[in-house]
């Protein structure tokens, strides 16, 4: 297995099968003659195996182990020691996948709505900079699915691109790890994290985004201002989650990790995002299995719309517009500064509203023009969050409705479009879609 691993030949889980043996097979089995390992022996080490975890193994472990004593059984049948008959039947009776914790779209909003404050509340100097640091990264993680830990720390701008499609722009990463390298499309918002990352970095700071993407630099993304990368960013994100209450899982009574984020992302991508499995498991470099194993306590919600028929309880905007979502990033995504960012698909904090002056000698309008005026004010709102940079392209054209079938366009919203577009904080597409052409 070494030989082929290192002609590029081999498994990834070659590698596991080979800690599995040097760890456990060979210090239990190791005097033995393969024939005499029999069902009583396989008693005996599942016994010695447990004492030695400390724990019972969790049956995806047992798999690990069973098939790698059946790669010796396979060499020993080939060498000739032993007839495929003299091979004992292997079980697993380990326990099952644990389910792990991360955080519902309530407790990741308030996490994110929490973060600015918890940053401020921080000394200034180096302990500041690691919450402002962790901020971004948290958001990364959640957005990307990579693996905290190796994936993160090996990312350098080197292996960040940016390549268009149909006139959509999309952000991709080339992460490399635990299952060796590979291509991730990040969500849109994921661009405005690594530019405040940019921002804070002197060396690099006065670039574009795109110069920067351009020039290939071999330097670690995650980063603080003075180029050092921080190891401790586990302990600061479990002060954090302590300080806002949200560091244990009340659905698993576990402790939350910053590997919860890589669930998190799983988790909303399957239900919000209705991600396929297979495009999953290749997003997040692991196998169909694992993701079926570990996620399976969502197969309800994933068929809601089949165990439920259709829908009727929920009006037909409300339904669509949660459904939508934005995954392109637009060209104001890259030219506009950086500010206080949220997640586009999570609730912002409400705004007063100013009281609204009518005249008693006036008549009262009707439910169909107050819901007009409504459906106005909220397009402008979402048009003016979109100049400010707060939300992207796609999720500002998700407020506006141009999704849906009754979707007809006002003459304040037409000017304000036109205006963004001179602007060029609008693209074409954008444009047509909001004028219904």
């Amino acid at each position: 297995m070494k030989e082929q691993l290192e002609n590029g030949a081999g498994k990834k889980s070659f590698r596991d099968y080979i800690i599995v043996i040097d760890k456990y097979l060979v210090p239990f089995f190791g005097d033995l003659f393969v024939t005499s390992i029999d069902y009583e022996m396989l008693q005996k080490f599942a016994r010695w195996r447990e004492e030695k975890m400390g724990r019972e193994p969790r049956a995806s472990t047992l798999n690990t182990h069973n098939s790698a004593l059946n790669r010796i059984f396979d060499e020993a049948v080939a060498r000739g020691y032993m007839n495929k008959s003299q091979i004992p039947v292997l079980v697993n009776k380990g326990r099952d996948s644990v389910r792990r914790p991360d955080f519902t779209r309530e407790e990741y909003a308030t996490l994110i709505r929490k973060l600015p404050s918890w940053i401020d509340a921080g000394r200034e100097g180096k302990s500041r900079d690691m919450r402002h640091l962790l901020r971004d990264y948290i958001l990364i993680l959640a957005n990307t699915g990579m693996r905290h830990g190796t994936e993160a720390n090996n990312l350098r701008w080197k292996h960040i691109s940016l390549f268009e499609d149909k006139g959509l722009k999309y952000l991709e990463m080339s992460v490399s790890g635990k299952t060796g390298r590979r291509d991730i499309i990040c969500r849109a918002g994921t661009i405005n994290y690594l530019k405040r990352i940019q921002s804070r970095c002197p060396d690099i700071a006065h670039l574009s985004f795109e110069q920067l993407i351009k020039s290939k630099r071999d330097e670690p993304v995650f980063r603080l201002p003075d180029g050092t990368a921080s190891a401790n960013l586990r302990q600061t994100f479990r002060i954090l989650m302590r300080d806002t209450g949200l560091l244990t899982c009340p659905r698993t009574g576990q402790d939350r990790t910053l590997y919860s984020l890589r669930h998190t992302y799983a988790t909303f991508s399957l239900l919000n995002d209705g991600m396929d499995v297979h495009t999953l498991a290749v997003q997040m470099g692991t196998s169909i299995l694992m993701i079926e194993r570990h996620y399976s306590h969502l197969t309800p919600r994933l068929k809601k719309e089949m165990l439920t028929g259709k829908r009727y309880d929920t009006p037909y905007d409300e339904y669509k517009a949660e459904r939508v979502q934005g995954f392109s990033i637009s060209e104001h995504d890259l030219n506009s500064p950086v500010g206080d960012l949220i997640e586009e698909s999570l609730p912002h904090e409400p705004e007063e509203q100013p009281e609204e002056i009518t005249k008693g000698t006036e008549p009262a309008r009707s439910a169909e023009n107050q819901s007009s005026d409504k459906t106005t004010e909220a397009s402008l709102k979402a048009l003016d969050m979109l100049d400010r940079g707060l939300l992207t392209e796609g999720a500002a054209l998700a407020v506006i409705g141009t999704h849906e079938d009754a979707y007809s366009v006002a003459p304040d919203i037409r000017l304000k479009a036109l205006e963004l577009v001179e602007q060029d904080k609008l693209s074409e597409r954008g444009l047509t879609a909001i004028l219904g052409v």
